[in-house]
């Protein structure tokens, strides 16, 4: 098969040309083409189709045009997806501009090798793959244009060659008519013009050839104000002159490059000044020297330094400094350019070579207009020398091929913004905020000891508003210089302003914003949006499907567009928890991006970006309740985003609960978010959704936060199902501190709003909590009652999990009360029910339970049984999950009788307990050690210490079944320790206690 795109696009089967479909199929099938053998995205190829106003149905409407193409090329294998995109698999002599290409290069062999037939005919058998312009048709497309105007010029540039060595050939006479034709067609293009002019003056027309050159300037100068070129000019003198050298037979001697030998012995110094204040980057600094010194010989690749960064980190200060330091080590000069990468034009690598020839002493008109002559001149001439190479702010590896030298003599330091992962064996430094230290010191540098008076934290203030970025905080210190009417204070008030910041944070041709301007318009279209949205987002941090969300969009979609604002540092990777990237900002790039989406997205765009987000969030909760409880406990109402692309994106290995653990800071964030935005339903069950996580890891002043804000939200917006919700989170966050009283308050509270509302499922909720509020009171045989009321309205109802919950507490209730065989039973439904609905906590508490009432019952055994089931669930519960393994374990050897382990392990469950901030765990450890005191050989003093620390404990969350039993076992203490008085009191006491109980 044959593909050409140097004319119309086609493609040929055995010499038969192929019908390619519609324009848009035609379209995809010249991006293959000009990308061959690059991975194309779907995002790129619909970009290029219908531009940025695409249909919602593009990403289909691609797989589309990629499956008819594959049939119109009777080969589906032809192309695949491979990664990140469709690559189109086709050889080099399938491709017409391939061809063409290889036969040009085959043409500069030959010349170079003295075959002038030889290479005429290979240049003439290239240019004849030529049926038009490149692309004919569809050149304007933007993804097209510039590969088409490249292929246009180098057919321009093979066709100059062709005509020098028909020169070459003495068929000056031959070449009049098409160098006359061409001259016109392109009359800015001095290279024909010197071509006609010498066909003509070795035609014996010297008048002739002097007036192509005055019409050449008349037109030069008429159209562009420039006179023409060093070379014409020097062709101009040559033939008033009549320079024998003009003749053909001097100009039938093969073409050799003369430069390397001929070259001058100047030794450049380019480099501009160092910084006077430079600070910090010490550690780099001394990177850069050790790789730079090192001795290397001319057959070893060149020493490479590449010191990448986001705008304003000192990039260049950097190279520039240490090119500086390492001048004695090249001796044979150092070169600097500026490539302008992250600008609208980046420089072109040959004028680059231009000038480095230059600056090593090749006269003006000895430097070749090829650029693969300029490379090769430009190699040789560095192969013997020691000289550095300073290539500041890179676009990418293509800009950097030609400047690279090809001897170990030379050293080399790249500067960009992007990650030039392509130059391999290269010492790879990347450049972010500075340390405080470093920080302070360039400030304190930059401010000609202005701030001697300043405090320390003053000057950490300023600091933390300039993010530790070295170009804010070179502006911070020439703007307090230039103003010394102003006070240190005066500049943190200005920058304490975030709308702001950016504006005061200029002086005179330094800004910020400019500098992050440069790389943020060197984006696409799509990934300048994502950049942009991202910022409104309160997060510190976030993960790949927040970025899907934020653009509406599919997961590998959004994930193509995060590396490409990580390539350029506008985002940072903050971390892999969980074994998922997380990316943030910068904190002045968020400003920035905050800054661009007020400017350019509409202000309901930017809010339904930021629900997406948070709705997507709110599924993550979905999914990590539904994992842990097995299903979701309370009536959804406000929309999700697109929950089956957020589960996509979740590790496999890792608990959802997990997931959302990482997403602790930004779940307060969003409810905040929401309910900035009034959006009531969105926040309240947000709030409602971390209540799993804040309960299961004690995050208590988050979720006090994200209640306090949803409910005043939720009242003012006079939403009463969810004020009603957000009162039985309240009545789990008391419940959770051991505030029974306020939390009962809080539930029956909930309890009334349902009912106004006729909410039957929110009411039966709320119901089934009762009796976790009646067990710690005492009243045992209401809580069995309630319990049992619930369990069976819960579960005609299909709540199954609430249902599960409420009934614990019944086996709880007869647990206390006395009947550890009936607990047992009640201890046995519910981890089978747990264990049928995938109810994760209640697994870890129904066999921690059940485990318990085997030990009353003597059976250590199936105590044993339920403790090893207890412990292969733990870890789902987090911190809760430790101090439950470590009680039950310690439990059971003091029920046989092994105090020195139970000691351990009870001692462990103390811990955890305060740890945890529980003080109902808590007591539950210290009781049980209080036996283990009684049966071991402790100090009574100390032990009776104990147990008055467990026994104030108890009494101050009011649990008189607990505060009963550590009353009995500090009686028996003392009547050890023979004071019978204090040991009567106190059973008496747990006697007064225990009547509480009923």
């Amino acid at each position: 098969m044959e593909f050409g795109v140097l004319g119309p696009l086609s493609a040929w089967q055995a010499g038969e040309s192929l019908e390619l479909g519609t324009p848009k199929g035609r379209v995809l099938l010249a991006v293959l083409l000009c990308r061959l053998g690059r991975p194309v995205s779907g995002d790129a190829l619909a970009e290029a189709i219908w531009g940025e106003e695409q249909p919602k149905s593009a990403a289909k409407n691609v797989q589309t045009y990629v499956h008819r193409l594959r049939q119109s090329l009777g080969a589906p294998g032809r192309i695949t997806w491979e990664g990140s995109g469709y690559l189109l698999r086709a050889g080099r002599d399938e491709l017409d501009v391939a061809r063409f290409e290889d036969l040009a290069a085959m043409a500069r062999t030959a010349l170079v090798g003295g075959e002038l037939e030889q290479s005429r005919r290979l240049f003439d058998e290239a240019l004849a793959l030529w049926r038009g312009p490149a692309y004919a048709g569809i050149a304007d497309l933007s993804v097209l244009a510039a590969e088409a105007a490249r292929l246009d010029e180098l057919r321009l540039c093979v066709l100059e060659e062709r005509i020098d060595v028909d020169l070459r050939l003495s068929r000056h006479g031959e070449l009049l008519g098409e160098l006359t034709a061409l001259t016109r067609e392109h009359p800015f293009r001095e290279q024909l013009w010197a071509q006609l002019m010498l066909a003509l003056y070795r035609c014996g027309r010297r008048t002739d050839a002097l007036r192509a050159y005055l019409q050449a300037r008349d037109v030069l100068v008429e159209e562009t104000g420039l006179d023409p070129g060093q070379k014409l000019r020097d062709l101009h003198h040559a033939i008033l002159g009549e320079d024998p050298a003009l003749d053909p037979a001097a100009a039938a001697a093969p073409r050799e490059h003369r430069g390397a030998d001929d070259a001058g012995t100047a030794r450049p110094w380019m480099l501009p000044p160092a910084l006077g204040d430079f600070t910090g980057q010490q550690v780099e600094l001394a990177e850069i020297e050790a790789v730079l010194r090192e001795d290397r010989d001319r057959d070893e690749p060149a020493a490479v330094v590449t010191i990448s960064g986001p705008g304003g980190t000192g990039k260049t200060a950097l190279a520039v400094q240490a090119a500086h330091r390492l001048r004695s080590a090249y001796p044979d000069g150092q070169l600097f350019v500026a490539l302008a990468g992250a600008r609208a034009q980046p420089v072109d690598p040959a004028t680059v070579l231009g000038r480095f020839l230059r600056a090593l002493g090749v006269p003006a008109t000895a430097v070749p207009d090829d650029p693969e002559e300029r490379t090769d001149l430009y190699r040789g001439i560095l192969a013997e020398r020691r000289v550095l190479v300073v290539l500041d702010d890179a676009l990418d590896e293509e800009q950097l091929a030609p400047l690279m030298p090809a001897s170990g003599t030379c050293g080399v330091i790249v500067t960009g913004r992007v990650r030039l992962g392509g130059l391999g064996g290269a010492c790879r430094i990347e450049l972010g905020e500075m340390s405080e230290a470093d920080s302070l010191a360039l400030l304190r540098n930059s401010t000609d000891d202005r701030l001697t008076s300043a405090t320390h934290a003053e000057l950490s203030a300023l600091v933390l508003l300039c993010a530790r970025l070295p170009l804010a905080l070179r502006i911070a210190g020439s703007l307090l210089v230039s103003r010394p009417h102003w006070r240190l204070a005066d500049l943190v008030l200005r920058l304490a302003d975030e709308h702001h910041r950016l504006d005061a944070l200029r002086y005179r041709d330094l800004e910020v914003r400019a500098s992050f301007g440069l790389s943020y318009e060197g984006l696409g279209p799509r990934a300048r949006r994502l950049f942009r949205l991202l910022g409104l987002l309160e997060a510190p941090d976030f993960p790949l499907w927040a970025a899907a969300a934020v653009l509406d969009t599919e997961l590998r979609a959004a994930q193509e567009l995060l590396d490409e604002l990580v390539d350029v540092h506008l985002l940072g990777v903050t971390g892999t928890p969980n074994g998922q990237a997380r990316y943030g900002f910068h904190d002045l790039t968020r400003a920035y991006a905050r800054e661009r989406a007020e400017a350019e997205e509409p202000v309901a765009d930017r809010h339904d970006a930021v629900v997406r987000v948070l709705s997507a969030l709110l599924a993550l909760t979905d999914i990590a309740d539904r994992d842990h409880m097995g299903q979701n406990m309370f009536q959804q109402d406000a929309s999700r985003w697109r929950p089956e692309r957020v589960a996509a994106s979740l590790p496999p290995s890792v608990s959802p609960m997990s997931v959302l653990d990482s997403e602790r800071v930004a779940l307060v964030a969003g409810v905040r978010q929401a309910a900035e935005l009034g959006r009531d339903e969105l926040c309240w069950e947000l709030a409602v959704g971390g209540q799993l996580l804040f309960e299961t890891e004690r995050y208590f002043d988050d979720w006090q936060e994200c209640h306090d804000t949803a409910m005043a939200l939720a009242r003012a917006a006079g939403n009463v199902r969810g004020q009603a919700r957000l009162l039985i989170s309240m009545a789990g966050l008391r419940y959770t501190r051991r505030r029974y009283g306020p939390a009962e308050e809080a539930n029956t509270e909930a309890m009334r709003l349902f009912e106004r509302i006729g909410d039957r499922r929110g009411y039966l909720e709320a119901l089934s909590n009762a009796p976790f509020f009646l067990v710690p009171n005492g009243r045992l045989t209401e809580a069995i009652a309630a319990g049992g009321e619930a369990y069976e309205r819960l579960d005609v109802s299909g709540q199954d999990a609430a249902a599960l919950h409420a009934y614990s507490q019944v086996g709880l209730a007869q647990l206390q009360a006395g009947r550890p065989g009936v607990a047992a039973e009640v201890f046995r439904e519910i981890v089978a029910g747990a264990r049928k609905q995938g109810i994760r906590t209640l697994i870890v508490r129904g066999t921690y339970w059940l485990g318990q009432a085997q030990l009353a019952l003597g059976r250590d055994a199936d105590a044993e049984e339920a403790f090893t089931e207890l412990t292969a669930s733990a870890e789902d519960m987090g911190r809760s999950g430790e101090f439950y393994t470590a009680h039950a374990w310690g439990c059971l050897h003091l029920a046989r009788g092994d105090h020195a382990q139970a000691r351990r392990l009870l001692v462990e469950g103390v811990a955890v307990a305060r740890a945890l901030h529980d003080p109902m765990f808590e007591i539950r450890v210290l009781a049980d050690l209080l036996d283990v005191r009684l049966h071991g050989r402790d100090e009574l003093r100390a032990a009776i210490s104990a147990g008055e620390h467990a026994a104030d404990v108890a009494r101050s969350i009011d649990y008189p079944y607990l505060l009963a039993g550590v009353l009995d076992k500090l009686a028996r203490l003392h009547a050890a320790a023979g004071d019978d008085a204090a040991a009567g009191r106190l059973a008496g006491e747990a006697a007064t206690v225990r009547a509480r109980i009923w």
